[in-house]
């Protein structure tokens, strides 16, 4: 414990190193304590020998529980599976306190590329270190050599293996994203060179149109016309990235290969609020943008909701394929598969889904083709539930979602009608507040409600000349304060009595 409060630097037996003990003390004993159970439970879940639905199912089940993301709950599961098979000897020294929380899920995430008989050779080695003296630093770097030692060859992915596309919008809601490609060397730099040599290509290109008067190819927005000088190299690489057709040779890409799903606030479009859109359901975009993208827009589907809260005002179809404005309110219902944890986008490529069976040969006896029946779903969790692995129940009154994910686990999901956020809908009823409160004064105006009467007009006059009779009357050089008999009495006007002073 000694130790303990010189590596903390503070004062032994002080209200602080009391504080720090007691941290230490709770992170070696109840911490730790948690985490071992949490990780026994959820190693009960795998099976080397569940197929790949029953291995999504547990995943599925995993996330709920703990009430992470679909992918967070998989990595949980395949952790647990680890430690307990691969790492016993690590694993129990966390359980004795010894080995904090922190660096065994490190250890774990460092053995992910060995082989099991490689981590079990890391793992008695780690498991013999004295690991209450040493500090974090040396731990983490240990480690590190001890893993490239035993598994130099599979401590990372080929560059083969990274093969990937990615795309990261920004987190600062600017309005842009990043797309990342990730491969080996030689392709990355390969494409790089093709991509710098067709722009070159065309800036010679824009150049020759413009001095011949022709038309500018890649000119984005027109800036080469107005400005009459070519792009730069930066970005027409960029325009030739994103607008060239892809060749994908004999496989055909469905038409339309893509759509732009963007949701603005009425608020927003109309000037009146800066509240962000949406696009894809999940991105948010600033106001001027968004307001820029409904401008050039050549068709819009306009979904007709409560401007409140958000729920689909028509009616129910008869038919099994929902309506174009069915489809689209589900899309911002739904933006990410309705299946609780799941993370995948469907704005473009989730399917719909009846959560009460649509019967094909008696609508009226099935469940009905509405809001209230429809979700969306990722591929696989639709493959999911047609198989019974998932079952959605609805309930009416409330719009929640119970979801049955076989005998594993149930989960309450509430509906996901928030479209429109407290402040939009509480400027929505200030705005209108304030029209039905200009209409009220302007009719008034109209019927002259503020208009004096004659007398009233009359009595205004009286007042102002009785106002200047008083002013002369005590302005005068032979005013006496000791003496005033008070002002005389004005003379009426012709027509009137006395003032009523």
């Amino acid at each position: 414990m000694e130790s303990l409060v010189d590596r903390a630097e503070v004062t032994p037996r002080t209200p602080e190193s009391a504080t720090v003990l007691r941290i230490f003390q709770r992170r070696r004993e109840e911490h730790a304590a948690l985490f071992v159970a949490e990780m026994r439970d959820l190693a009960s879940l795998w099976s080397e020998d569940d197929e790949h639905d029953e291995k999504a199912l547990h995943a599925l089940a995993a996330a709920v529980g703990l009430r992470t993301k679909l992918t967070r709950g998989e990595d949980r599961l395949r952790d647990a599976h680890v430690a307990l098979t691969d790492l016993p000897s690590c694993f129990a020294r966390v359980g004795e306190g010894a080995l904090p929380v922190e660096w065994f899920e490190w250890l774990i995430r460092s053995v992910l590329r060995l082989s099991p008989h490689q981590r079990r050779q890391v793992d008695e080695r780690v498991a013999a270190w004295q690991l209450e003296s040493i500090d974090v630093e040396r731990f983490y770097r240990e480690l590190h050599a001890l893993v490239v030692w035993f598994g130099r060859a599979a401590v990372q992915e080929t560059p083969q293996e990274q093969r990937s596309v990615s795309l990261a919008p920004s987190s600062d809601g600017d309005g842009t994203a990043c797309l990342m490609i990730r491969g080996p060397i030689p392709e990355i730099s390969a494409f790089g060179q093709r991509l710098d040599a067709a722009a070159r290509a065309v800036q010679d290109a824009q150049r020759r149109a413009l001095d011949t008067g022709a038309p500018i190819a890649f000119d984005l927005d027109g800036v080469a016309a107005r400005e009459g000088r070519q792009l730069s190299l930066s970005a027409l690489q960029y325009a030739i990235a994103v607008r060239s057709q892809l060749d994908t040779g004999a496989v055909q890409v469905p038409d339309p290969a893509f759509r732009l799903s963007l949701v603005v606030p009425v608020l927003t479009l109309l000037g009146r609020s800066n509240a962000p859109a949406t696009l894809d359901g999940t991105i948010p975009i600033p106001p001027r943008m968004a307001r820029e993208l409904a401008a050039k827009a050549p068709t819009f589907e306009r979904v007709l909701t409560d401007p409140v809260t958000g729920e689909y005002l028509p009616s129910a179809s008869r038919t099994y394929r929902p309506s174009a404005a069915m489809a689209e309110n589900l899309r911002l219902i739904d933006p990410v598969c309705a299946v609780p944890g799941c993370s995948r986008n469907v704005m473009t490529v989730g399917e719909m889904d009846h959560i009460e069976e649509f019967d094909l040969e008696a609508p009226t006896h099935g469940g009905p083709t509405s809001i209230e029946n429809l979700h969306r779903l990722c591929r696989r969790h639709h493959r999911m539930k047609s198989a019974g692995l998932l079952d959605p129940v609805r309930e009416r009154e409330t719009g929640a979602t119970r979801w049955r994910l076989a005998d594993t686990a149930v989960c309450d999901v509430a509906a996901n009608t928030d479209l429109v956020t407290r402040e939009l809908a509480d400027r929505l009823r200030a705005a209108w507040q304030r029209y039905g409160d200009e209409l009220e004064f302007e009719a008034m105006i109209s019927t002259g409600a503020f208009d004096e009467s004659r007398a009233e007009d009359a009595d205004q006059a009286e007042a102002y000349r009785w106002g200047c009779h008083l002013i002369d009357y005590y302005s005068r050089t032979e005013y006496d304060e000791a003496d005033d008999p008070g002002p005389p009495p004005l003379t009426p006007l012709p027509g009137q009595g006395p003032p009523p002073y």
